[in-house]
């Protein structure tokens, strides 16, 4: 059975048994910033078993696109060395909300795992919890599958770390069961097909598919102290490894011999014009690669982009790590892991259509990382000489640093180390090199749950208890028969506010826009006749939960009461300006950039709007132009704004864009322009009539925020035309300071800059010519260089020069003084920099780089370089004396 088949089966058999089939997320997580990529298949409903968010199902079944690299869950060194673990994977899932439990659960896996697939139930090993002092044993379980048809001998027990589950250290949780699946050649040899191998060694049993009990909410009752309390609507998460069933139904022992990556690797193979052999070096990098580019591939399509920082980070590192071994280990010299990913597309864009809408920049963006990539490694080469300089000592915490943070591979940094003469052997280098990038990667924040990202339990108790507030905000601007709901004095339920003091208010009715999707919250009043209250912000920390930031301006606001409710509609309309003018900007940027554009991120705010877009090079001045034409152009024709409430599925298909980062319900609101064929995105913000209300759009920046991604600023409406006019007056001075005429403005000015220039360049030139003299002179009188064992040695500080001009003066004095050592040290703006020249006809002897490493820690910094020139610095000025003066020292060293 092909994999495309098995996908197709799993989804067909949930959905005829009452389930709504879910498309797969983006791999960038919706609004959790507790999750680096999406990893389970659970984390699109997270909010609906948190009880923060309903939709219109309670069963749903999906293929969910995971990545595991980074942070808690982290596969990525385990990847190609097993059968079955990898970065990038695609999760089976069928959950319920409240629906069926766990006979249901255990009857489903039964029924489609033995009658719908026709797997062999003597290779099957059901694992459930053994119970422990907080949870008792889950014998329902163990019933449950004997009455599904299991053996008792084939239902194993087993402790918390592999069978009972929690979302986070608060939160639903409950007990699991796992079905293990024996892929070897003998299920009648008890020794081979055994209950020793489940959750043991080896790959030959194996987990295919959890289901996960959750049944328990597990609450803090004091710091560090939590109980479990029995879920009033227990559900349903159960996750099936996609590619790991694949392996079982196609009779393979490793999840890279499925249709799913073998294609990958032979054609890797090919690529390389080597044999692909499992147990070869050559066969590990293969795999490697393979899995890699399907991380890559799919990444890039969901707009997540290497770069520096949290998951862009991971995954320049996955993507570096394919680079190397596809340059270490299969011959390859030039730019081969696009040709890789670009294959991954084509296998993979039937059943995910973004991989062919992204193709080119994915092609683009993997590219530039390939090409980044042979510079990096020039740079982690230096550090690592940096690092080992002459000593023979080994700073692993360094080390590991330079592997982490710049991509030099292990191997690479062992073999740097006998070239050395460092004598360590392979498992003493292996144990202490990962035990200092344990280290590191803890200490790191890349990765680190955000607890306070969690969301307190009390809003979805509120909820609840209040219902969904009704939004008019679309409509109007003012509420006269709203009511409060719930007072919060922080994240604590309260009666009332009194003057003088700040809390957040719920009511039933409200025209406040809550933050989201970009857009900021309003601001306005809430007034009752005993009180007024002046809200300075509001947000949602659960959907349906609006919440109104006030400080209470005179009286005292209680729950209960009946208040009118009114925006700062003047913001309100500057914000909606900006709001409609993002959606034009989107489409604008992808007709004149291209369909690889796509948002990566948004402010829309009453006096700007910014915008972050995946794009890989600057705006040129000619496309910022088209672009500012584009979007006024259709402000001008003032084309109707229009919105429809329409079915998620409905509204992809009819070709809506989803924005970045935005979590949607089954339900969706789709904002048009020009009746869609110019503009038709996925939007719950608050929108102008029509275009013309925007009055003017003008860009303001472009500038790079991470590789491949940009970011504009752009102002519309009065804004606008406020800049125009600033600008008028900033002309009008110029000319008026210039002495010239409108059209003559940019040459007058560029004349302007090459005077100056040449001004100052005479400047520095004679402030060398000065200090070369001076110093020249008083080394010629003895009172400067001093002699050290036959060699002329010149240190000295120097002041008003600036780095080009100090290696100018360097250059002078070596020639001045013929043959000899030259050490001259600046310091300025907090910060010391050095620089030592040695004549050719010493450098056998005294070498700069030995010099610079010996003063450069003075002054609290490094510094290197070649026999014949060094260059460092450092951070403390006040130590610059002492440096000079031990440089001295540092040629009498070498010397003796």
């Amino acid at each position: 059975m092909k994999g495309s088949e098995i996908r197709q089966k799993f989804l067909e058999y949930f959905e005829k048994n009452g389930h709504k089939i879910v498309h797969s997320s983006p791999l960038l997580p919706a609004n959790d910033p507790t999750l680096l990529f999406v990893n389970a298949g659970m984390n699109q409903f997270k909010d609906v078993f948190l009880g923060n968010e309903k939709r219109d199902y309670e069963r749903a079944a999906s293929s969910q696109k995971c990545i595991r690299a980074g942070g808690k869950h982290n596969d990525l060194d385990e990847v190609g060395k097993t059968a079955r673990h990898h970065t990038f994977f695609e999760m089976l899932g069928n959950f319920s909300f409240g629906d069926y439990f766990k006979e249901d659960a255990i009857k489903f896996a039964w029924d489609f795992l033995v009658n719908e697939l026709k797997l062999d139930v003597n290779r099957l090993w059901f694992t459930v919890f053994a119970g422990d002092d907080e949870v008792a044993a889950d014998e329902e379980a163990i019933e449950l599958w004997i009455k599904a048809g299991a053996r008792p001998d084939r239902i194993l027990p087993f402790g918390r770390k592999d069978n009972f589950w929690q979302m986070a250290e608060t939160g639903p949780c409950g007990p699991s069961s796992e079905i293990n699946y024996y892929l070897g050649d003998e299920p009648e040899n008890p020794e081979k097909n055994h209950p020793k191998w489940v959750n043991g060694e080896g790959d030959t049993t194996m987990e295919i598919w959890n289901l996960v009990f959750m049944q328990y909410n597990r609450v803090e009752v004091s710091e560090g102290k939590y109980k479990l309390e029995p879920l009033s609507a227990p559900s349903i998460d159960t996750g099936m490894g996609f590619e790991r069933m694949a392996a079982v139904l196609q009779g393979v022992s490793t999840t890279y011999d499925t249709d799913l990556i073998r294609p990958i690797i032979d054609f890797i193979a090919e690529l390389a014009g080597k044999k692909y052999e499992y147990e070869s070096p050559e066969g590990f990098a293969m795999r490697v690669v393979a899995d890699h580019a399907r991380a890559t591939a799919f990444a890039v399509a969901d707009g997540i982009l290497p770069a520096n920082e949290g998951r862009n980070y991971v995954l320049r590192k996955i993507m570096r790590r394919a680079i190397y071994h596809g340059r270490e280990h299969l011959g390859f010299d030039g730019l081969f892991f696009y040709k890789v990913t670009d294959f991954v597309v084509e296998q993979m864009r039937e059943a995910y259509p973004e991989l062919e809408a992204q193709r080119d920049f994915i092609d683009k963006m993997v590219r530039l990382e390939e090409e980044r990539f042979g510079a990096t490694m020039t740079v982690g080469l230096e550090k690592l000489e940096q690092i080992f300089g002459d000593s023979k000592t080994v700073d692993f915490t360094q080390l590991a640093k330079l592997y982490d943070t710049f991509g030099t591979p292990k191997d690479l940094i062992r073999v740097s180390m006998e070239e050395r003469g460092i004598e360590i052997t392979e498992e003493e280098f292996d144990a202490k090199f990962d035990k200092a990038l344990k280290e590191l990667q803890q200490s790191s924040e890349i990765g680190k749950t955000n607890r306070k990202a969690q969301i307190n339990p009390i809003y979805a108790e509120v909820l609840k208890k209040t219902g969904v507030a009704k939004f008019h905000g679309y409509d109007e601007t003012r509420i006269e028969d709203a009511k409060v709901v719930a007072i919060f004095d922080g994240e604590k339920q309260i009666d009332e506010l009194t003057a003088g003091a700040e809390g957040s208010i719920v009511l039933d009715n409200t025209p406040f826009y809550a933050e989201a999707g970009g857009q900021v919250g309003d601001t306005g009043t809430i007034v009752s006749p005993n009180a007024t209250a002046s809200v300075f912000d509001t947000y949602a920390p659960v959907s349906g939960l609006i919440i109104h930031k006030a400080k209470i301006e005179r009286g005292t606001v209680k729950v209960g009461v009946e208040v009118t409710a009114q925006i700062d509609a003047e913001k309100r309309d500057a914000t909606r300006r900006n709001h409609t003018a993002t959606h034009l900007v989107h489409a604008a940027l992808r007709e004149v950039l291209g369909t690889h554009v796509k948002q990566a991120g948004s402010v829309v705010a009453p006096n700007f709007l910014r915008f972050d877009f995946t794009h890989y090079q600057p705006l040129t001045s000619e496309e910022v132009k088209e672009v500012e034409d584009l979007v006024n152009r259709y402000i001008l024709q003032n084309e109707p704004v229009e919105t429809d409430i329409m079915a998620i599925e409905e509204a992809m298909n009819s070709g809506a864009m989803a924005l970045f980062g935005e979590k949607y319900g089954s339900d969706v609101r789709v904002l048009r322009v020009g009746g869609g064929t110019f503009s038709k995105e996925l939007c719950g913000g608050t929108h102008v009539r029509a275009t013309g209300d925007i009055g003017s759009f003008k860009i303001t920046s472009d500038e790079s925020i991470a590789s491949g991604v940009r970011r504009i600023r752009a102002i519309t409406g009065f804004d606008a035309f406020e800049r125009f006019r600033d600008d008028e007056i900033l002309i009008e001075k110029s000319l008026s300071f210039l002495k010239t005429q409108r059209d003559q403005l940019p040459s007058a000015i560029e004349k302007m800059q090459e005077e100056l220039k040449r001004v100052r360049r005479e400047v520095e030139e004679l402030r060398v010519k000065i200090a070369t003299g001076a110093i020249g002179a008083s080394s010629a009188n003895g009172d400067e260089a001093r002699e050290i064992r036959g060699v002329k040695v010149l240190a000295k500080e120097v002041a008003d020069l600036d780095a080009n001009a100090v290696r100018q003066l360097s250059d002078n004095l070596l020639n001045k003084i013929k043959s000899g050592v030259v050490v001259i040290g600046r310091k300025g703006d907090g910060k010391v920099s050095l620089i030592v020249r040695v004549s050719d006809d010493l450098t056998d002897k005294i070498k700069a780089g030995n010099i610079i490493k010996e003063i450069a820690p003075i002054v609290g910094g490094r510094g290197g370089g070649k026999p014949d020139m060094a260059e460092g610095g450092g951070s403390a000025p006040e130590k610059l004396s002492e440096a000079i003066e031990a440089s001295y020292g540092a040629v009498e060293k070498m010397l003796s």
